[in-house]
Formats: structure tokens, sequence, C-alpha cells
């Protein structure tokens, strides 16, 4: 920053002898100044600094009145921040000490010459002006360093605080009012990250500009992993006048405290995703490999078991039902290696809970309770029902487990919204989203088992389904849905599972890594909305278009139709709709679509005779109709023909 003097320089004369003062005023006019200012006594001196800002005032000692000029200066310099010249015939070693005390920028020794006059006025008006300087330059310094995000303690040479910035005041629970003057390891409390041991000053431990991380404790006890930086604070070099080497002369040191608690968790959660990924990659080759070797099992156990007779067709029929069981496992290690077949849908949490909460409740047994607080999520989300519900399932199976001598399991759902600005936002997509969290009051776990949970095939006594694959299967679940999925634990205390899964309307393509921003441009995969009340049949669609590689939304009726497609952010090309449905029929739901989704293609499916259609003035002409029965190869031609269409009108 630099500061640019562009306005002429004010002067203020304080003398009680008038014609001193008037000889002054037309020294300084002809040394070029513009008319100076001339006041009588240090009363007036005052009431014109109030109304105008001087360069410098010319001020005699000895004044006339209640302020003499020593005392004059002193209420300029602290009041106004205006410096002084003493004009003065009085040369006394008192008067001297006296005056010294408001540090002035020069004497003028009476009588007063041009030449004395102008050497000291343009010395002292030079000073006035890098003063000025220094002080704005000091100014902004000081409103940088309180507006970084890093924390800042400056230190003296004896290592005393002489700054500290808002955020290291929050980080070490000290006001810099409290803390200046007092030794550093005072108020900067540290422990070895490691080891929890006291730290050694960082100022003597870390060369200039070495950092490390440690453990802070603030002064209401509060800890936070923070990674502490160290700077020498010294000066331009100077050169010695005996070898005219430049030596620098430390002034002190700046310590900088960065909170890295979010980064430390997030680098965590790379490192869980990279290595999920790694074991997901290696069991999706196991389970295609074993795959092949279990279909030529299952075909030589059906051919035994229907050509043998006795204990010899048993035997055959346990190695079926064996090989089915493995293939079970196989499908799990194809979910965690996300291969599997996953059917998206909207859905509302809240309904799959209530729909399992019987079931939940009986795999708890009778000495352990279940409680549900379900709010109002304030969207749907998109997922695999099934997977949501194997997921609530192993997480019950879980707290079971870790309450062997009873307890109680608690379920919670609320609407969460993570802004984009937020500390959350480092670490989670911001948008909208509805929480899950999954506690119980179990044994708990120390932070060497929580940091494994999620890991395939690690199990302790308290962890373990099986296979070892339940919160792998979780955790690998929630990350297709891109959810996120965490959870906090201490030995005695229970543990507590948080899942947040995005909002229908928050959603953007999969793609990237741990914390990415996805694209959210247009899917290119054709989007087929399927609208059935009844499950059964709305499956069979879906079962008949997913082979086509069609992206497939689901709802059970008009009503829940019409919020997916208000909330789904991409195009949805076809409409496959029951004609007749409770509440809102698919006529009137193709009607609402039409408005916010003017390209959308409809095909109507129904077990009704032809003529309902006449109810509405309609004739078989004028619907694209499907009855129902029909075979798949009837709904894939039907949906292909108005997928064909819609290109052609884009051509």
């Amino acid at each position: 920053m630099q500061i640019v003097e562009n306005r002429p320089e004010h002067i203020l004369i304080v003398e009680d002898e008038g014609l001193i003062a008037a000889d002054v005023q037309k020294r300084l006019e002809r040394l070029g100044y513009p008319l100076p200012a001339i006041a009588k006594s240090g009363e007036e001196a005052l009431r014109c600094a109030q109304s105008t800002s001087f360069d410098l005032v010319l001020m005699d000692i000895r004044l006339k009145g209640t302020m003499d000029g020593v005392a004059t200066a002193h209420v300029l310099k602290t009041e106004f921040e205006t410096s002084v010249v003493y004009m003065t015939a009085h040369t006394d070693q008192e008067t001297i000490d006296r005056a010294k005390l408001t540090e002035p920028l020069g004497y003028i020794l009476k009588p007063i010459t041009d030449g004395d006059l102008r050497s000291v006025v343009e010395i002292s008006i030079y000073r006035q002006q890098m003063e000025r300087r220094i002080r704005a330059s000091e100014a902004w310094l000081a409103t940088t360093l309180r507006s970084v995000g890093d924390g800042i303690i400056a230190t003296a040479m004896a290592g005393e605080i002489v700054f500290m910035n808002p955020v290291a005041e929050k980080l070490t629970g000290w006001a810099a009012k409290q803390a200046n003057g007092r030794l550093l390891m005072d108020v900067l409390v540290l422990l070895e990250e490691s080891s929890g041991q006291p730290a050694q000053n960082p100022v003597q431990d870390l060369v200039s500009g070495e950092s490390r991380a440690y453990r802070l404790v603030s002064r209401d006890s509060a800890e936070t992993l923070v990674e502490v930086e160290h700077f020498e604070n010294r000066p331009q070099s100077v050169a010695t006048p005996a070898s005219g080497v430049p030596v620098e002369e430390a002034l002190g040191a700046v310590v900088v405290l960065r909170d890295i608690t979010f980064r430390r968790e997030l680098e965590g959660r790379l490192v869980q995703s990279q290595r999920m990924e790694a074991v997901a990659n290696m069991a999706g080759g196991l389970a295609h490999d074993f795959n092949n070797q279990l279909t030529v099992i299952l075909g030589y156990a059906d051919e035994l078991y229907g050509e043998l007779q006795g204990e010899l067709r048993q035997g055959a029929l346990a190695i079926k039902q064996a090989a089915a069981l493995a293939g079970a496992i196989t499908g799990q290690l194809l979910t965690l290696s996300r291969r599997g077949t996953v059917r998206f849908e909207v859905l509302n949490l809240n309904e799959i809970i209530c729909e399992l909460q019987p079931m939940i409740s009986h795999s708890l047994g009778k000495s352990r309770s279940l409680v549900t607080e379900l709010g109002r999520p304030d969207g749907l989300i998109r997922g695999d029902r099934n997977q949501i519900k194997q997921v609530l399932l192993n997480l019950a199976i879980n707290a079971r487990d870790a309450m062997p001598g009873g307890g109680q399991l608690r379920i919670e759902t609320s609407a969460l919204e993570i802004e984009r600005e937020s500390a959350e936002a480092r670490l989670y997509r911001p948008g909208q989203y509805v929480r899950l969290r999954v506690s119980d009051t179990g044994e708990g776990m120390d932070k060497a088992t929580l940091a494994r949970i999620f890991e395939p095939f690690f199990t302790t006594k308290k962890i373990g389904f099986g296979t070892g694959l339940g919160l792998s299967l979780a955790h690998s679940m929630i990350v297709q849905s891109r959810g996120y999925i965490s959870a906090e634990s201490e030995v005695g205390e229970g543990t507590c599972f948080e899942i947040l899964l995005p909002c229908a309307d928050s959603f953007q393509k999969t793609g990237g890594g741990l914390g990415t921003e996805h694209s959210t441009q247009e899917n290119s995969t054709p989007t087929v909305l399927l609208v059935d009340d009844d499950t059964a049949v709305r499956r069979l669609m879906h079962k008949f278009l997913e082979r086509e590689g069609y992206q497939l939304l689901e709802a059970g009726d008009g009503q829940e139709a019409e919020l997916v497609a208000k909330l789904y952010p991409e195009s949805i090309h076809v409409l496959v709709s029951d004609v007749m449905m409770p509440g809102m029929s698919g006529l009137e739901l193709a009607a609402r679509l039409k408005p916010m989704r003017p390209d959308i293609k409809t095909l109507f499916v129904s077990g009704y005779q032809h003529d309902i259609l006449e109810l509405h003035g309609l004739s078989i002409e004028e619907v694209n109709l499907l009855p129902k029965p029909f075979a798949a190869a009837d709904l894939r031609r039907r949906v292909q023909m108005l997928m064909e269409k819609d290109i052609q009108s884009v051509q």
C-alpha cells in the first residue's frame, strides 16, 4: 500500500508575543508555506486543532494562561496525534526533560533564523508524514491479521506475547488484552499429537517456516487439532560497520495456528474410501469368477438331484442349497463392489422405517426396546428400497449384538440443510439432506475399533454379521445413493450411526471422488417414470425396462408421481402410467405434467375395457394405450417407439 501526500502543509504557530508570531509567520510564507495560523494561548491552539488538521505546530514553551507549551503539546499529541517543534530561549535541563516527555520533533532556539526555521520545519513535516504512513500501514496490517482465517500470535524477543488475532483468541480461549505480556507457553498449551505429552515451545522446537500438528488445549480445557507453523520476525538486512556483512537481528517470532480438524476428518474419509474401493474391486473380480464356478456346481447338482434316489438324492440337494447360499454371498460381494443391480426410485424414508419397525422390534428380542422419532423431512430421497431396508436391518442387528444385557435402540429422522459457506460444506456436498440417526445404549467401542468398523471382514465379538460384510455393505449402499455414513462411539457410552441422504431435488450425476462436485449436465440415458398403484405390476415393468438400460423412476400414485416430476432435476422422457388409480387418474396426471414437462411422451396401461376412456370423452385412437396383461417385449417396443419419435422431433 502506498500513501501519497498531495495536500499543502498546514502549520500552526503558538506564541503569546504578537511580534514574534508575526515574524515567524512571514518567514514561513517566504519559505513557500501557505498562510500559517496563529494562536496566542494553549486553549486557543486546542480550539484551532479541533477545526483544522495541522501537519506541524511551532510551540513556544512559555505561554500565558493556564496551559504552558508543554501541557498544550501533550494534549495535541494524545488527542489529535499532532506533533510539535518547540520554540524556546530556555535551554535548562529541567525544561528540556519535561518537554522530552511529549516526544517533540525538534527544537528551535530563539532568536530564529531563516536557515534554522527551514531545516527544522522541512525535517519535521517529513517525519510527521512518515509517521502518518507508518500508522496507516500498521492499521492495515492489524486489520489484515485480524481478518485472516488462521490464528496468529506474535511474540517479542523475550517470548512475551505482543499480538493475538481473534482466531487465536478463539482457539486458545485467551483474550488478547489478557494474553499480552504473558509468555507464549502460558497461553499456548500444546500436547504432542500422538502421545498426548506436553510439547516444547514451537518457537524453539521448529525451524522457521516448519509446521507440525499438535493438540491445542484451550483455557476452558477444550482440545483442538491444530497445525502450528513458526516464522522468525526479522527486519531487512543491515550491514555491520566493521565487516560490511549483512546481519539480520531477530525481533521476535510469529506463530500461526491452523485448525485442521475438518482436514484430518476429510483425509480419513478419503483414505477409507480408497481402501473400500480397492477391496470392492477385488471383491467384484472374485465374485465374477466364483459365480462362474457356482454355475457349473449348481448345474451338475441339479442333474444329480434329478437322477439320484434316497440318501444320495438328499446329498445332491444339500449341494444345491450350499451353492445357493454361496451365491447369496457373491451377491453381497457384487453389492460391495457396486456392480450389482441397483433399482433407484424416489422413497420416503419414514415410510420404510414404519414398514420395518415390527421386524426390527422382533429381531431385538424382549430385553431390548425400540424408540422411533420420525421428523418431517423436507424432501424425498432417491435410492434402492431393498438396500435401504438392508442398511437399517444391519444397523439394528449391530445394535442388538452390542447390547447383550438389554438396552434401547433409537431411530431418528430429520431434515438438514448444508449451506455452501458453512463449515460442514468442507466435508459434505452443500444441499438438502434427510438425516437418519441410529443409536444404541450398548457397550460402545474404542477408537481403534471405531476406525475399522466399515472394513470388510473386520469382526469382533461386538461386530459381525456372519460373513463380516454387514457394515461394509451398509457403507457401500449409502455411497451408491450418494449419501454419507459415519459413526461415533465411546466405551460404555453406546454407538451412534449417522446417515445423510440427499433429497431428490439435490441429486447430481454420479461421478468423481470423495467430496467432488459432480456434473449436472443432462443425463444421456433415457428416463422413464413408472406410475401404478399395484406394486407388483410396477416392479414387473421396472424389471422389463431395466434390461434396456433405461433410467427408471417409480411412484405409487399420481400425487407421488407429480412430486417426483417436480423434484427430479433432469429430463423425464417417457411417462408410463396406469389409467385408473385412486385419487388422481393417469389421464389427470399426464395433463398436470404437461406444463412442467412439455417434451414428455406418455404411454398408458390399463386392465379395464377400452370403454373406460369414453367416460373421459376419449377414444382408443386418441390415447396411446397398452392393455393389460402385456408381454415384456410389447412394453419395451412401445416405449422404444416413443423414444424414436422424440429423437425424430429433435432432428
